[in-house]
């Protein structure tokens, strides 16, 4: 008959007699129980339990908090990986001299989530306090906000920019204005925030594009050249903004004037 057919052979054909085999007709686990269960983490940021050295005293840099003329909060923006936690772990180094990156990794000082380390990218704005110099030696309390470079982490640069005073936009000479430069440079300008480019990785110029100088010299005049025409035309779009307070000196705060034209 066909119903006296067999189709498969049983558990114990498969398994063999020594093996005891279950058959359920219902679900026993919960809807609540994942099938494959999630890693859990006990840790999710490295931490430091101790103050660490530094070049300066501590009680000197909690008295610059008193004076809020010597007071600087600055943000550092730009594309993804041109270079802003590279150098803020510059300053860092600079500031903290038992502070130093191992042979074979970079430091990044700033990014203390085990996810940032493990992708190598900044994923939260992270904040700073140094003391430093200018260029007449002197002190200046700087807080520093490494901003995320990538597109998706945008609102962590949009709360960095509410609670500074200017920007760092930083370019790779090499790769030149991205699409996150570009909108970064438009936020800032929204924000009414004073702008200080840096040109950022000029080595991989040498080492990489193998420029001869001229050539060199003619990329990065291309590259101020495009910053300055984007803040132009972001202004105009904007309304009436003056053009003559966008580049500073973040320690002077004094003005360099851009020649339109």
């Amino acid at each position: 008959m066909h119903e006296d057919k067999k189709y498969y052979p049983s558990a114990m054909e498969v398994y063999g007699p020594e093996v005891e085999t279950l058959v359920q007709e219902e679900d026993t686990q919960p809807l609540t129980q994942p099938l494959i269960e999630p890693v859990k983490r006990k840790h999710f940021a490295y931490s430091e339990f101790s103050l660490p050295e530094t070049t300066y005293d501590p009680e000197y840099l909690a008295d610059l908090m008193d004076c809020p003329e010597l007071i600087r909060n600055v943000a550092f923006c730009g594309h993804l990986h041109h270079g802003k936690t590279s150098f803020l772990d510059c300053l860092i180094e600079q500031t903290h001299p038992n502070t130093t990156a191992k042979e074979d990794k970079d430091l990044r000082y700033a990014d203390y989530l085990k996810i940032e380390v493990e992708r190598g990218l900044s994923i939260k704005s992270t904040p700073m306090t140094l003391v430093l110099p200018d260029l007449r030696n002197k002190s200046y309390l700087l807080n520093i906000f490494d901003t995320p470079g990538h597109v998706n982490f945008s609102d962590e640069v949009t709360a960095g920019f509410r609670i500074c005073d200017a920007v760092v936009l930083f370019v790779d000479v090499s790769e030149g204005i991205l699409l996150n430069t570009d909108r970064l440079l438009k936020h800032a300008l929204q924000e009414r925030l004073p702008i200080l480019l840096c040109l950022n990785k000029i080595d991989r110029l040498i080492l990489e594009l193998k420029l001869p100088p001229t050539d060199a010299y003619y990329k990065i005049k291309n590259i101020i050249d495009e910053v300055n025409s984007l803040i132009v035309t972001y202004a105009e779009g904007i309304g009436k903004f003056p053009l003559a307070i966008l580049i500073i000196d973040i320690f002077k705060r004094q003005p360099y004037h851009i020649h339109v034209g």
